[in-house]
């Protein structure tokens, strides 16, 4: 009897060896948290802001991320395509252009939005995929009710990180993934809201 515990000894030291692994590891996923792969172009976008160095600018900034199924036709400008899936007005649009970047024209625009507490201005870029309009919203949180030069800054900061022609190869999304975000929840960049 004695000898069969001694030749199952290798094997328990074996199994308890390999569970300690397991947790470890574990352990390991569970503090780095997972991450998410983004569903289009304009989310991946939005995981770029977040991927190192992150941009972490001195106002609040809440992203968002949508894509428009088959609304418009190919041959739609983006900056129409903009205006018509938001509903804007001329009154709304602080200012607008367009450019080409990788494979795609990029319409970008500063809005004023009408709102309760807080301005609501927010930086809107938008391209059209075929039939499907892309488009990235960045909500800048303040007091003020015109566009401060810092935002402008900040803004500019913001693009220059997203357009870069990397991020719009026709059939490609950008690599960028969302680490640590359980629920898929975009996060928000620089000091957090008030509630």
């Amino acid at each position: 009897m004695a000898r069969h515990a001694r030749g199952a000894l290798p094997w328990i030291a074996a199994a308890l060896g390999l569970a300690a692994l397991v947790w470890a590891a574990g352990s390991l996923w569970s503090r780095n948290g997972s991450s998410l792969a983004p569903r289009h172009r304009a989310e991946a976008l939005c995981f770029a802001l977040a991927s190192p160095p992150p941009y972490v600018p001195p106002m609040t900034v809440e992203p968002s991320a949508a894509l428009v199924r088959g609304r418009f036709t190919a041959a739609m400008p983006p900056s129409m395509a903009l205006r018509a899936a938001m509903q804007l007005d001329e009154r709304m649009v602080l200012s607008e252009r367009t450019e080409r970047v990788g494979d795609y024209d990029v319409a970008t625009a500063w809005l004023r939005l009408p709102g309760a507490e807080t301005s609501h201005r927010w930086l809107v870029v938008g391209w059209m995929e075929g039939t499907d309009f892309a488009v990235c919203s960045f909500r800048f949180v303040g007091d003020a009710d015109e566009l401060t030069p810092a935002e402008r800054q900040w803004g500019g900061r913001l693009l220059a990180r997203i357009l870069v022609p990397q991020n719009f190869r026709a059939g490609v999304l950008p690599p960028f993934r969302l680490r640590g975000s359980r629920d898929g929840t975009l996060p928000v960049f620089g000091p957090k809201p008030k509630s």
